[in-house]
């Protein structure tokens, strides 16, 4: 019995020893993470209220509202020929009357090749003009998640729910009126996209 229990009393002092040579081991619970900074940010709602971005549309509008009034001064000089030339019918050869009438439908042709082209030239300004005010945007957007050691910006169309403390939108808006109030134009240049056009002309009668 002596040595038996002499033997587990040695083996005990062994282990207690073995383990207190070994060198101390890390923690298995890791320091906690830092936690992840997001920001949110409503890029459709600064581009719609953004004080140059609506001084940009009420350009826009102004130019295009000034220009429908050309437009309308044409179309009814050519609705004028139009009905002059229907009066014509019946008292002019064929041959006049074909030549005049071809004469008013390249006439009117032309109008709305102007048009259309006028069209692009502002959607291409408004465009390239927009694009300004985005960029400086962003700017801001950055400086605001960098002053608020963000590590993410998140669309708020891609969120289900937030906090509100994390949108940062208004502050955006609020810089970027600061900085950017009011931006002119950019020159309008041919070759643009396709937008809503001022008043259109009618299509002559068959």
């Amino acid at each position: 019995m002596w040595s038996v229990s002499r033997a587990r009393g040695a083996g005990g002092l062994l282990i207690a020893f073995a383990l207190a040579c070994l060198p101390p081991q890390a923690s298995s619970q890791q320091p906690p993470a830092s936690p992840v900074v997001v920001v949110v940010v409503d890029m459709t709602q600064i581009m719609r209220d953004a004080k140059a971005a609506k001084d940009i549309q009420a350009q826009v509008q102004k130019e295009m509202d000034a220009y429908s009034k050309e437009v309308s001064k044409k179309e009814d000089e050519l609705n004028g020929v139009r009905g002059e030339l229907e009066r014509q019918r019946t008292v002019l050869a064929p041959d006049a009357f074909n030549a005049k009438s071809q004469e008013y439908q390249q006439r009117y042709a032309a109008l709305d090749r102007e048009v259309q082209a006028r069209r692009q030239e502002m959607q291409q300004s408004y465009s390239e003009t927009m694009t300004k005010v985005e960029t400086v945007a962003l700017q801001i957007i950055a400086d605001v998640a960098k002053e608020r050691k963000a590590s993410m910006v998140v669309a708020k169309a891609a969120l289900l729910y937030m906090d509100d403390a994390l949108d940062v939108t208004a502050e955006v808006t609020r810089r970027l009126d600061a900085k950017l109030p009011a931006l002119a134009l950019s020159p309008p240049k041919a070759g643009g996209d396709t937008a809503a056009s001022p008043k259109t002309v009618a299509a002559p009668a068959k």
